[in-house]
């Protein structure tokens, strides 16, 4: 995947070479960022890129980010006709304010295939050939062991 830097910033890098994700950082020409709980942010990236036919870029939280800092990706699909500026959408879902600092690793992307497909809309008796085992059985209807 091609990338322009349109800031200065540290170029996107996998931590690991066989990592997934590519972490993207805050450019180190913004001011500190400061969220309080359940205060939203979005961060430009200082980032560019070409996202090959038939893929998107999707972006993932950063474990380490998540958890330790309460800071949770929103807004998170660059489609391939996108030509402007990569943006970070984060917001603080803890109970404490969080700092935000230039040159921080913040998320990461990972590159997906897409499988196009097109969408009819059928009557609801004709949506499934067949009865599942687990039928319209959601949220914990599998167990949890």
């Amino acid at each position: 995947m091609r990338i322009a830097k349109i800031r200065d910033v540290k170029t996107p890098t996998r931590a690991n070479p066989t990592d997934a994700g590519i972490d993207f950082f805050v450019p180190n020409d913004l001011d500190i960022i400061r969220l309080t709980p359940g205060d939203s942010c979005l961060i430009p990236a200082g980032i560019k890129v070409d996202v090959p036919e038939g893929h998107a870029l999707i972006a993932f939280n950063k474990s380490g980010v998540a958890v330790k800092k309460s800071l949770h990706v929103g807004a998170a699909v660059i489609d391939v006709g996108y030509q402007g500026e990569v943006h970070i959408n984060l917001t603080n879902v803890g109970e404490y304010e969080q700092v935000i600092n230039p040159g921080d690793k913040i998320i990461q992307f990972v590159l997906l295939p897409l499988g196009h497909f097109s969408v009819a809309e059928v009557a609801e008796d004709e949506l499934f050939a067949a009865e599942s085992s687990r039928g319209e059985g959601g949220f914990g209807s599998s167990g949890t062991k």
